[in-house]
């Protein structure tokens, strides 16, 4: 069987490149606080996250729970409390450049093992192509990692399309992932964590409505977007997307002669579905070959034990190497010498 690759896997920035970054935006970067085998960041406001495992600090770490797990490869993107969309343009840029500094020292440490999704300061088109093309030449940036809204904003919003078109030109895809502190209808998701439960997935599943009826898969045919999470619950909305591409004109105003349907075929998304049946409706919607490994390594919400998984929708041997192999790296930017 060929080799595992991990396309939604998260880091944090090394220990010593935090001290860096606080310098530029105490509070929108955490201290470490190391507990045993466990990590706490905590944030100069007070608010404190973790418990998280060390491997989301600490390289051996990560490498012991990749071979225990199956994961030969893991594309490490930074944990999305490291978005700053909300800063200002100039410290955002900053940011993101010291991030992805970070992560991808960390993974040219192991670049067998890792590679990375770098992050953009999207509130800045500029400083965003500048990012890319100070990493398109690194053969181990493989794509990056964008919120499913940017500070409210939407993918087709005519300031991003030049990030698009470089992203584009560079081969570099998109891989889309909430941050549960913005996603739609936070305030009555408060109790119960229905922030994450409902709003991640809900969250990622207006950021597919925008990509599809916002008509971005036309105008950059080359861009590959990827979703995480199995792409919310645009799989189970698409019938009624259909439905009304078919009836109401407003909806055809991009996708005047392809049904959503088709147009979410040629999207990417993640396995982290968490339970066999809806991995296989799934592929039933989009098809076994756009279905890509996702752990959200470190993370309670993603998968602990991947391959036992795997092993439970009883996949035959050829959606099986697809899902863990050959989709990931065709999704990916390949690997540059």
């Amino acid at each position: 069987m060929p080799p595992a690759i991990d396309v939604h896997a998260h880091a944090s920035p090394a220990i010593p490149d935090l001290a860096a970054m606080r310098e530029v935006d105490q509070g929108a970067v955490p201290e470490v606080v190391r507990d045993g085998e466990m990590v706490f960041f905590r944030y100069r406001d007070g608010t404190i996250n973790g418990p998280a495992p060390r491997g989301i600090v600490d390289v051996e770490h990560r490498l012991d729970d990749m071979e225990r797990t199956g994961v030969a490869h893991q594309v490490i993107s930074a944990r999305p409390r490291f978005f700053t969309y909300d800063l200002e343009a100039e410290p955002a840029a900053r940011l993101a450049a010291l991030t992805n500094d970070s992560l991808v020292g960390m993974a040219s440490t192991e670049p067998a093992a890792l590679s990375v999704m770098i992050s953009l300061p999207l509130q800045s088109a500029e400083a965003s192509i500048a990012e890319v093309t100070r990493w398109a030449p690194n053969p181990l940036v493989r794509g990056v990692l964008v919120d499913s809204n940017i500070a409210g904003r939407d993918y087709a919003d005519p300031e991003l399309a030049p990030v698009w078109a470089a992203l584009e030109a560079a081969g570099l895809p998109v891989l889309v992932h909430p941050y549960q502190a913005d996603v739609v209808g936070r305030e009555r998701l408060q109790k119960h964590y229905l922030f994450n439960l409902i709003g991640n997935p809900a969250d990622t599943t207006i950021a597919i409505g925008n990509v599809v009826f916002g008509g971005l898969l036309d105008i950059y045919p080359a861009l590959r977007w990827g979703f995480v999470h199995g792409g919310g619950v645009a799989p189970y909305l698409v019938g009624r997307w259909d439905h009304g591409w078919r009836h109401r004109a407003t909806t055809r105003e991009n996708i005047e002669h392809t049904p959503p349907s088709e147009l979410l075929r040629r999207l990417w998304f993640d396995c982290i579905v968490h339970e066999p049946a809806a991995l296989h409706f799934l592929a039933g919607r989009v098809g076994w070959d756009r279905i890509m490994l996702g752990t959200d390594y470190p993370f309670d919400m993603g998968y602990q034990d991947p391959m036992g998984f795997i092993d439970s929708a009883r996949l035959e041997a050829v959606q099986r190497a697809a899902v863990l192999n050959e989709n990931p790296a065709r999704f990916l930017r390949a690997r540059q010498s």
